[in-house]
């Protein structure tokens, strides 16, 4: 017989998928859905009547074996319904049977039958309680209907039963994420993210995590000191992280006004305006942070960046200040490189972009300028091989984010 295990939920998905080909509901924190289309493996899940490398207390029958097939045609044929009365006719034959309860079980998720499915799934866990299909799938089930307390309880077991099982894991730490246990789902998923570093459904929960945190941190400060830069200072971070940088300059304002004292808000503040497209501005408050910290060799780059077109000496002064401060800084490195090119010094540039490049070795647009300054120094082969470097890598980035992600 072929294996019956429950199936895995597509782990991009906040409630574990009951189709072949979706629309993807990812719910965020409040609610919301993000929607994204994927192929997931198919869902259907085949009875093990014996669980061919697992004990049962007995054979399957005749009868209940030509129940199972009819039950699996009626799946494949699209009619779930029949399949149900399939299954539930081999548990009146053979009620001790565990197999059964599970694809009983797991045909009502595909349904959206959760309230039924619950029963099942229970009833083949108490049959077979080192089992982790059933476990699993009961998991999810529960995790579905909101039972955070119940889904927990069943996939730590099912953990237990099956540490490999990555989907597990995974809604194990988001119904902890639900229960506000945030020290626990953090230790999961970290350990998740140590065999699989980049994977984004791990990585989103966590992120998940830490903004909880933050907001329970806001709260905190804003009960003990309401008047207090640091909660206007932590509003500008979660702001800058959601990329609301106008929200997030406006922030560290508010944060300069309560403690004008401190100049890493400058800095801040510059920051969030030149994000926010407002650069004339950002000139403005960079100057002012280089007045409270002359030391501050990321205003002085970043500065230098924004005046580099239309006055290449002072971004180039700018640049070279930064680096006495930073020497190995890949994005002053770029920025003096491009000024002096914009100087007509192009063989002094080479020597900057291939530093920046030891330092950034992937960033695409740090090859282009040093083609572009091979090519001024007439060194035409440098400039090819530069030029496919970069065209490789664009290529790549552009790839990265078109590509959907994986089925899992």
């Amino acid at each position: 017989m072929e294996d019956g295990r429950p199936a895995r939920p597509a782990t991009n998905l906040c409630q574990p998928s009951r189709g072949r080909t979706l629309t993807i509901g990812f719910c965020g924190s409040r609610g919301g859905i993000v929607k994204a289309g994927s192929r997931t493996g198919t869902l259907i899940f085949i009875l093990l009547l014996a669980f061919a490398t697992r004990s049962f207390s007995q054979q399957p029958t005749d009868q209940v074996q030509q129940l199972y097939e009819q039950a699996r045609r009626d799946e494949k044929s699209g009619h779930p319904d029949e399949a149900i009365r399939k299954y539930e006719q081999i548990i009146r034959l053979d009620p001790k049977l565990a197999a059964a309860y599970n694809n009983l079980g797991r045909l009502y998720y595909q349904q959206g039958r959760l309230e039924e499915a619950v029963k099942p799934l229970r009833q083949a866990s108490q049959l077979e309680p080192k089992l982790e299909p059933p476990r699993a799938l009961l998991g999810f089930v529960l995790f579905q209907r909101q039972d955070y307390e119940g889904a927990r309880r069943e996939l730590k077991i099912a953990s237990q039963l099956n540490p490999a099982d990555f989907s597990v894991r995974l809604f194990l730490a988001r119904s902890l994420v639900e229960l506000k246990d945030f020290d626990g789902a953090r230790e999961i998923l970290n350990k998740l993210l140590r065999d699989d570093p980049n994977n984004t459904e791990a990585l989103y929960t966590l992120g998940g995590v830490y903004s909880s945190l933050a907001e329970i941190t806001i709260g905190k400060i804003q009960t003990v000191d309401p008047n207090s830069y640091l909660l206007e200072l932590l509003l500008g971070k979660v702001a800058e992280i959601k990329q609301l940088y106008p929200d997030a300059a406006e922030h560290y304002k508010r944060a300069i006004d309560r403690a004008p004292d401190v100049p890493d808000l400058y800095y801040r503040y510059a920051h969030a305006l030149w994000a926010a497209g407002n650069s004339e501005d950002a000139v403005k408050a960079y100057k002012t942070a280089l007045e409270h910290n002359p030391y501050d060799y990321r205003a002085e780059w970043e500065l230098a960046r924004i005046l580099l077109a239309d006055n290449p000496e002072e971004a180039l002064r700018l640049a070279n200040h930064a680096l006495e401060l930073k020497p190995d800084l890949a994005d002053a490195l770029t920025i003096r490189g491009r000024a002096l090119v914009s100087l007509q010094k192009p063989q002094e540039a080479i020597a900057d972009f291939r530093k920046a490049i030891t330092l950034s070795p992937d960033d695409a647009a740090i090859h282009f300028q040093l083609a572009r300054a091979y090519r001024l120094t007439g060194q035409a082969q440098e400039a090819q091989n530069e030029n496919a470097i970069y065209e490789r890598l664009d290529k790549e980035a552009h790839a990265a984010r078109v590509q959907p992600n994986p089925p899992q």
